[in-house]
């Protein structure tokens, strides 16, 4: 572990790396928190980011945020990270709970809801940074504490209730996350946490290591935040998903059951399990043979994951890259969507050198490592999980049906006439929002501008006169959630401004973008609106609608900057099979 000095050493060089992304970070503390500043630094840079840090003095929660001109507000941070311990709230809560009524708890439980709404709502008025808030716990760290006591219990169940409340206080504030403090004490330890002596001297709650942990924590939340989300776990089978080489031990000498070592890896399959269902679709790279694999899965009750888990399976004995390319095409996912598992080191290395895009699990030695280092490597940590994504996998298993009937379909308009399309198109709302902000920051292919923005921003477009649509496609092998998202400007005005269009690679060539035009197109004339304009924005990713525009009958209006314009007297054709609904305006 990194002592100290060491991150002193490292933060003081981080300036002079220019490939690092920059990021402002202020700190709201009820307690001095710019001990944390050199770890921050030096963690942020180990993942990417450069940060400029301000620390505001403790407990100026309210001077800092309704003073337009604090130095909260001059650094125009992108986050903003607020820490209100419970014991510098109300001092005496923890050590003397006992004196309050039920009444006098729920005060104190609605005065700091109150004060937090209050923050929360006035930085919301002043910012769009987003906001990490830690949660409250309990971190006393005397030795004369009774755990048993009916005391302690009941004052970690006001805690709880508190976090409770805090949490959807916070679900109601756009790009406001929380941070589960306790259980970081928890699994650190609260005998290895504080240190009495700087807390009383310096007012700082916890010790160097837990500084440092602190500091790891933050930074992987503000990480799971800015970045864009892994989408696939590609799995090695042989002493990976369980113990022994199946091709020379058999399906009776390979170690998976409940006694160990075979219990590691029955565990290890159901985190995997875990991270299929949040959205992390599994697949296998194995050099093996197909039929003892299948053994295996279909025959092994201590199996727990099935060959029906997988949305792509490479099993047989050519070059694990060519197998990770295949299944990136046959996924239709980027190489840097990709995570890579395999217990041989020489295999890792060989995809890091033929597949530099595709990331890395440094694999432990022994297998009972193996489901912390897919924590560790924080390639999965998500803030929110839709619907979409608890649904992928299935999603992925309706696409082979699919394929299947577009093979057999004698033309494309027989396929798609066969599916029984249904579309449904409606405004961004709370239980959207955070899918459109998925959709719009992780969409390259069918997007036309190529624009970013996070849920902040698409309620400021709304409020300034916007319009955020959403489209959703269900067909006869199932359901695909939210597959596209129009931004509409001006709609107030005769000529609106499509902003953004974009659509998953899911439906690509489903004909849904011509259906979405054409409602909008609906939508706008019913408004009363006479044009709608659009740009045409080229990346390396997106020239699959490079003529978009000119393929439904927009005339190029300015060639300079690829803008684009449909006069609403007229009609888009859009295929008659394909049935919509949605609310009218």
């Amino acid at each position: 572990m990194k002592s100290p000095s060491d991150y002193a050493k490292e933060a003081r060089s981080i300036n002079q790396n220019h490939s690092l992304s920059k990021l402002k970070i202020a700190f709201l503390s009820s307690y001095t928190i710019e001990i944390i500043k050199s770890y921050v630094a030096v963690e942020l840079a180990n993942i990417g980011y450069l940060s400029e840090q301000y620390f505001a003095p403790f407990n100026q929660f309210e001077q800092e945020v309704y003073n337009s001109d604090s130095e909260l507000y001059k650094l125009k941070p992108d986050f903003i990270i607020i820490h209100m311990r419970i014991e510098d709230v109300y001092p005496d809560i923890s050590t003397r709970f006992i004196k309050y009524n039920d009444d006098e708890l729920e005060k104190i439980e609605d005065s700091i809801l109150g004060r937090y709404s209050d923050i929360l709502l006035e930085i919301r008025k002043k910012t769009k940074s987003k906001i990490i808030i830690f949660d409250f716990a309990d971190g006393r760290i005397k030795s004369d504490l009774f755990y048993s006591s009916e005391l302690v219990r009941s004052f970690h169940v006001f805690l709880q209730n508190l976090n409770n409340k805090l949490y959807d206080l916070c679900s109601k504030v756009s790009s406001c996350h929380v941070v589960n403090y306790q259980q970081i004490i928890s699994n650190f330890g609260l005998s290895n946490w504080g240190d009495l002596k700087l807390y009383y001297m310096a007012k700082i709650p916890f010790n160097v290591n837990a500084q440092i942990k602190i500091a790891k924590i933050l930074s992987r939340t503000i990480n799971a935040v800015v970045r864009i989300p892994i989408k696939c776990i590609v799995l090695d089978l042989d002493n990976t998903l369980w113990g022994g080489v199946i091709g020379e031990d058999g399906l009776l000498g390979i170690q998976l059951g409940n006694n160990y070592p075979g219990n590691v890896f029955k565990d290890f399959q159901k985190t995997l399990l875990g991270l299929r269902d949040q959205g992390i679709l599994l697949a296998i790279a194995s050099k093996n043979n197909i039929k003892d694999v299948v053994e295996v899965f279909e025959k092994n009750t201590d199996c727990v994951l099935k060959m029906n888990d997988f949305s792509a399976i490479q099993v047989h004995w050519d070059d694990k890259a060519k197998s990770i390319e295949r299944i990136s095409q046959e996924l239709n996912i980027g190489l840097d969507s990709i995570v890579f598992f395999d217990d041989n080191p020489v295999e890792r290395l060989w995809i890091q050198e033929q597949l530099p895009d595709v990331k890395i699990i440094d694999v432990p030695d022994s297998p009972i490592g193996y489901i912390g280092s897919l924590i560790d490597s924080s390639y999965f940590d998500s803030l929110h999980t839709t619907k979409e994504d608890k649904d992928r996998h299935a999603q992925y298993k309706q696409q082979v049906k699919r394929s299947k009937l577009y093979k057999n379909s004698k033309t494309i308009d027989d396929f798609l006439k066969n599916l029984k399309m249904k579309v449904n198109i409606g405004h961004m709302s709370n239980v959207t929002i955070n899918r459109l902000e998925q959709l719009i920051n992780k969409t390259n292919q069918f997007n036309l501008t190529s624009k970013r923005y996070d849920s902040i921003d698409l309620e400021d477009i709304v409020s300034n006169d916007g319009m955020v649509l959403w489209v959703s496609v269900k067909d006869c092998y199932g359901d695909n959630g939210i597959v596209g998202v129009a931004i509409i400007k001006a709609v107030l005005s005769k000529k609106w401004v499509l902003d953004s269009f974009l659509l998953s690679c899911r439906i690509i060539g489903r004909k849904i973008e011509t259906v979405f035009l054409s409602e909008i197109v609906n939508i706008a004339r019913d408004c009363g609106a006479q044009i709608i304009k659009g740009q045409y924005i080229y990346s390396k990713n997106n020239n699959l609608v490079s003529s978009f525009y000119k393929n439904h009958n927009f005339k190029l209006s300015d060639k300079d900057i690829n803008i684009w314009e449909f006069n609403l007297d007229n009609n888009i054709n859009r295929p008659k099979y394909i049935e919509v609904f949605y609310d009218k305006y």
